[in-house]
């Protein structure tokens, strides 16, 4: 079991990895979407390989950790236990929001955003349930929630000596999740400077590649930051409070704007109820985690609060002479080094 964790370990160094993939995000859109698509093939082989391993074993009829009395064993009810249980499943269903950030890249995104997003859904809820179904036919709740990687205990005890293929699809995995990540986040800090939400130089494009190679520099940055922490779950609850929290805001003005400015286009629609209950839910959901995680949301309340004096400082109030001066210059160092450009209007 060890050997293959360090196998996984070995597979996917995180700094290594996350600058490699921002290498292929900066010199090609179509590699990246290339490299995207390989991977997510990659993890759905592997899933599909565990199902059907974990419905042999439910045929067999060998299931005692299924039982009833034996599944939920030493589970927290608690509602801050609950909650943090949502923010770590949550985390795992976080590609729908990744879609909105890349709609400029999208051939009729007025069809094919919300026509992926029906899609996709259902396909990753029946498969991430099926494979949780598959993964207690194995293994018992204590030793799944004790080890450090649940899926190569599984491959272990049912493919034997190929067991080593399991570490790495997790490892393919992982490395698929962050090209995904680095590909639509990139994208968001693109957008905010191209507004005027952030510095100039984050919203430069390379001149053959036309990929925003400074803004997917600064992602890769942030993530990097990420990995430095020991552990995954606080990196969750952290991340999942500021995803909530902006999530739920963005949704509340889309619905305050559709009651104050019902005039603007808006060629998708919805009811109005669901947006209403959305927030409600991000609402629950955050000021439980204050109570369940109070340092991780601390921290991350601490670190949204620093933008406030920036915004204001940066976007609002007309900035000094001389820190113009200094964001010119940063910029055009930027578009030598990157040999990036603004994008044409």
């Amino acid at each position: 079991h060890n050997s293959r964790l360090r196998v996984l370990q070995f597979l996917y160094p995180p700094s290594l990895l996350i600058a490699l993939l921002t290498f292929v995000n900066c010199i090609s859109v179509k590699a990246a979407t290339k490299v995207q698509d390989m991977f997510t093939a990659s993890k759905l082989l592997a899933l599909t390989i565990i199902i059907i391993f974990g419905f042999i074993q439910i045929i067999r009829g060998d299931i005692p950790y299924l039982q009833p009395d034996v599944v939920f064993e030493g589970s927290h009810t608690g509602v801050g236990n609950i909650v943090l249980a949502l923010y770590s499943g949550l985390f795992a269903f976080g590609g729908w929001n990744y879609l909105n950030y890349v709609t400029e890249e999208m051939i009729n995104p007025e069809r094919n955003l919300p026509l992926a997003i029906i899609i996709s859904m259902p396909i990753v809820t029946i498969v991430y349930v099926l494979t949780n179904l598959a993964y207690f036919t194995t293994i018992s709740p204590r030793v799944m929630i004790e080890t450090e990687a649940v899926a190569v205990i599984f491959g272990e005890y049912h493919l034997g000596v190929v067991s080593w293929l399991i570490p790495i699809f997790v490892g393919l995995s992982c490395f698929g999740a962050v090209n995904g990540s680095l590909f639509t986040s990139a994208r968001l800090f693109y957008a905010g400077a191209r507004e005027g939400h952030l510095p100039s130089a984050l919203g430069l494009v390379h001149t053959d590649h036309f990929t925003p190679v400074p803004s997917l520099i600064f992602t890769c940055f942030l993530s990097m930051l990420y990995a430095c922490s020991q552990d995954i779950f606080s990196v969750i609850n952290l991340f999942s409070f500021f995803t909530w929290l902006c999530v739920g805001m963005a949704i509340a003005g889309m619905v305050w704007l559709r009651w104050k400015k019902p005039e603007l286009r808006r060629p998708i629609k919805i009811f109005l109820a669901i947006p209403i209950v959305f927030v409600l839910a991000c609402i629950f959901m955050i000021v439980v985690s204050f109570w369940a995680a109070p340092f991780e949301c601390l921290i991350g309340a601490a670190i949204i609060l620093t933008g406030i004096p920036f915004y204001l400082l940066g976007y609002k109030w007309k900035k000094p002479h001389i820190v113009e001066k200094i964001i010119e210059i940063f910029t055009l160092f930027c578009q030598k080094i990157f040999m990036s450009v603004p994008e044409d209007k």
